[in-house]
């Protein structure tokens, strides 16, 4: 029993990190739409904040995940994720950046779910999936 709670202890660490990770993500997003300027600016800026929500819903899963293992969630904002910006380019390569980091981070997550947290591993599975299509349509915007 206590090899479990030790396993469920280094997950939730790590969720406290992709926590993290979420929230500064969700502010940096929100932060580019306010500021983006250039050429399709309206347009950008809609997705961006579009985006912004999708971080903030990535956080609230995270959060339940963490109280389900027993662990508490942390407020922490993951303060290397903050990079400002207001050039369209800059905006979409900080950002193509920060999700290709995202999906990195979490594809190595998984790896250490164990399978029967069924539940925990297709939230990040599904979180994945958002981050992929985030990158796939920021890089359509170059």
């Amino acid at each position: 029993m206590e090899d479990i709670q030790l396993e469920d202890k280094k997950i939730v660490d790590k969720l406290n990190e992709m926590l993290a990770q979420e929230h500064a993500c969700a502010i940096r997003y929100a932060t580019h739409a306010a500021c983006v300027s250039g050429p399709y600016a309206e347009i950008v800026a809609e997705r961006l904040k579009e985006i912004s929500t999708d971080e903030i819903l990535h956080a609230e899963k995270i959060r339940q995940r963490i109280l389900a293992l027993q662990g508490t969630p942390k407020m922490d904002i993951a303060t290397e994720d903050l990079t400002s910006a207001v050039e369209l380019k800059e905006i979409l390569d900080i950002n193509i950046k920060e999700e290709k980091q995202a999906i990195s981070s979490y594809k190595k997550l998984i790896e250490e779910i164990p399978h029967e947290n069924v539940i925990l591993y297709q939230t990040i599975q599904d979180i994945i999936r958002d981050e992929q299509e985030h990158l796939e349509e920021l890089e359509k915007f170059l």
